[in-house]
């Protein structure tokens, strides 16, 4: 999910808790890191408190920087986002009929979960056997995280979902082994691949038909549309962020200054800034979203030079669109065109 549209979602404080948590236990200040996130401290204190997206990311963001030194911290605190972490979400995917059911259904409402990265469901011959994930929305920064505490999450959420299956045969995870992650395998009772092309887990034949012990389809259908009910508000408060995204992305390469995309929008340009900063967002973050978006499209999908994708998107030099580009990716474009071309498509992997 991208961070703009995550930015307006209202999830339970339970993440930020665990997060909390873990710092605690770390003899870290607690007080001090929601500080530095902007989250005042009684919204911890609330068991069924509320965070903005925009909150959680921003808490993300110091959490990673005051845990950066503590190996397979990130691991070891997936491990603690159970499904009932989620909320309405965690109760409509525990009474779906069968794992594959909850599983879908856990697919249409991803924008109800903390993380960024972008999960995809792989079936073959109409069964679902295996779940991806892509970091691609993922700022370059805290993508290691969100790998790290993804292996520990998503691994816990499938094992609470019928907890006496066992469902997975193995996971491969695009991240080595290094800062404590070698211990993976021995705490979740599954073989691990490391560096793997692509982020999966990979099920056990026929887990998708098990039916899960809570089944209940009144209580499936009511869960259900309560998160609809949630991802539809979150849609009408990013009304303003969806406009100025969607302007940028019709622009030409020269995107236009605040004031002009104001002006375009029918707004001043004090109450645009006050509108993106509600959503932790700045007229400038939202540029550099669509430009890198932009770059990865025509990096991938096009034949154009380096330097033709430079112009094509505004910059004045090449070089510039590669110290850029390497701020976003965490690597050259030329590197991202050569991984792109050599990695296998996930159907036949």
């Amino acid at each position: 999910m991208r961070p703009d549209s995550f930015a307006a979602i209202h999830l339970p404080n339970q993440s930020a808790r665990i997060m909390a948590s873990v710092i605690s236990d770390a003899g870290l200040a607690v007080t001090k890191l929601l500080s530095e996130a902007g989250i005042p401290c009684d919204v911890l204190n609330e068991p069924n408190g509320v965070l903005s997206g925009a909150q959680e990311l921003r808490l993300q963001e110091v959490f990673v920087q005051a845990t950066r030194h503590m190996p397979g911290a990130w691991f070891r605190m997936g491990l603690r986002y159970r499904l009932m972490t989620y909320g309405p979400l965690g109760l409509a995917v525990l009474t779906a009929g069968t794992f594959g059911a909850g599983l879908r259904l856990l697919m249409s409402f991803t924008a109800l979960t903390y993380s960024l990265m972008q999960y995809e469901l792989i079936e073959e011959n109409g069964e679902v056997v295996a779940l991806a994930a892509e970091d691609m929305h993922v700022p370059q920064g805290y993508r290691e995280f969100s790998q790290e505490r993804a292996l520990g999450a998503v691994t816990q959420i499938l094992n609470d979902m019928h907890p006496s299956l066992s469902p997975l045969s193995r996971i491969e995870t695009v991240l080595d082994a290094s800062n404590g992650r070698h211990e993976c395998e021995a705490v979740l009772g599954v073989p691990m691949v490391f560096e793997a092309p692509v982020t999966r887990w990979i099920l056990k034949p026929g887990v998708a038909g098990a039916s899960l012990p809570m089944a209940s389809p009144l209580l499936e259908e009511s869960y259900g549309k309560l998160c609809a009910r949630l991802v539809d508000e979150a849609r009408v408060s990013d009304e303003i962020v969806s406009r100025v995204y969607a302007l940028l992305v019709r622009s030409p390469p020269h995107f236009p200054s605040a004031t002009q995309a104001s002006r375009m929008l029918g707004l001043s340009e004090r109450t645009l800034y006050r509108k993106l900063a509600s959503h932790a967002l700045t007229f400038h973050r939202m540029v550099e979203q669509v430009r890198e978006q932009r770059a990865t499209d025509l990096l991938q999908n096009s034949r154009l030079s380096i330097e033709a994708v430079a112009d094509a998107l505004g910059f004045a030099e090449t070089a510039s669109f590669s110290r850029a580009f390497k701020r976003w990716r965490g690597m050259s474009p030329l590197q991202f065109r050569l991984r792109s071309a050599t990695r296998p498509p996930q159907g036949n992997r």
